[in-house]
């Protein structure tokens, strides 16, 4: 008896491990000049290739400017536009909006004050539809953008001009339907924080509830350096209506989260808490009152954060960098676990440079795009770098 129990359980953990580690590497491929070129985020088009937001100083008019490249299925390039003036400006996400695209940011050439939320609109072929600038004295900054059910859009990110500490959370949401003056007008902002610093990373919205959740790290709240921030909105105007602050005594970063089967939620970002090394990558699963239900970490003796994760059947797809495994300095790190947050797969990419990935997104054919930078390839410091898995 006990000989056949162990075949079964073998037989059922080769079943499991073959049936979830079909992913692997389709193809990559780098963009760049003879400076820095990062690219920050992705969205897929109809045509089943790929736009790509990031930065660039190896071209465009000023110190950085907003970099965007439109490659086809297989990684060649169609087109690639910079945009911006004399100083700073930087792209971090892209989403649909009627048959464009919404492109967000900050612009410290054009705006109020500092750096300021920069949205821009352009159309299939890379061209400006118009653009709008938010913020006031201090700096403001964008790094998420969504299209809400409502046909608007919600950004993410930090301002310094509002709130009582360093830096708050700043959420923002404006109409890209009006025409003329209206266009990208405001419908409402909300900022939240404490004598901190408060960033938001991360917006999505429920296809269930249609609330709105923000993901980011906080200062201001928790119980140590800097926690992992999590609260739930109302769409009409923004209301927080449930929050929570996750971390123990040192360091943690919320860079993304998906919703779950079970009305809950997967959280992911990095910890230094009950790290091996420097961060560690960190899964926090909560159900629907927030409550938490289990926490997994994976890592080495360097670096290891998550940055994007997807609910996928039976299984959580994750994209990130690590440090202690791979090749080089930091790696892309793509992984596969179960529903308890048990690996079932790793994969790392990358060479003897610094290869780091900012995020990763799903794309029609079942596979993911990995987006980042790599000092291993191309001419300049760093180039835009681009993974395709299947």
């Amino acid at each position: 008896k006990p000989m056949k129990t162990i075949i079964i359980i073998t037989i059922s953990l080769f079943l499991n491990f073959f049936m979830y580690s079909q992913h692997a590497m389709q193809w990559e491929t780098n963009y760049g000049g003879d400076g820095t070129d990062v690219a920050h985020s992705a969205i897929e088009t109809s045509d089943g290739g790929f736009i790509i937001v990031g930065s660039t100083d190896s071209e465009g008019s000023g110190k950085l400017d907003g970099y965007v490249l439109k490659i086809d299925s297989k990684g060649n390039k169609d087109w690639e536009m910079t945009y911006g003036g004399r100083k700073d400006d930087e792209f971090f996400a892209i989403a649909e909006t009627k048959g464009n695209y919404a492109i967000c940011g900050y612009s410290d050439s054009k705006g109020s004050g500092g750096k300021d939320f920069w949205l821009l609109v352009i159309d299939q072929e890379g061209q400006k539809i118009w653009e709008y600038f938010y913020g006031y004295d201090k700096d403001e900054e964008a790094y998420d953008i969504i299209s809400t059910y409502d046909g608007n859009l919600v950004m993410v990110g930090y301002t310094k001009s509002k709130g009582g500490g360093a830096r708050d959370f700043y959420i923002i949401k404006v109409d890209p339907n009006s025409i003329g003056k209206n266009q990208g007008k405001e419908i409402w902002s909300r900022n939240i924080g404490g004598s901190g610093t408060d960033l938001a990373t991360r917006v999505k919205q429920n296809p269930e509830d249609s609330m709105l959740y923000v993901i980011g790290h906080t200062s201001s709240y928790g119980s140590g350096g800097m926690d992992l921030y999590f609260t739930q909105l109302t769409p009409d105007r923004g209301s927080p209506k449930q929050k929570k602050y996750i971390g123990k005594d040192n360091f943690e970063h919320g860079n993304d989260f998906c919703f779950t089967e079970n009305h809950g939620y997967l959280l992911v970002g990095g910890t230094m808490s009950d790290s091996k090394g420097y961060f560690d990558a960190w899964l926090y699963k909560i159900e629907t009152e927030f409550y938490k239900e289990w926490e997994e970490t994976y890592g080495g003796e360097k670096d290891e954060e998550i940055m994007s994760v997807f609910n996928v059947g039976d299984t959580y797809v994750l994209g990130g960098f690590t440090e202690s495994i791979g090749e080089g300095k930091a790696d892309a790190w793509f992984m596969v676990t179960d529903k308890t947050g048990k690996m079932i797969q790793e994969l790392t990419f990358g060479e003897d440079g610094n290869d780091k990935i900012h995020r990763m997104i799903k794309s029609s054919d079942g596979g993911y795009l990995m987006i980042g930078e790599t000092e291993s390839k191309g001419d300049g410091k760093a180039d835009f770098w681009i993974i395709k898995i299947k």
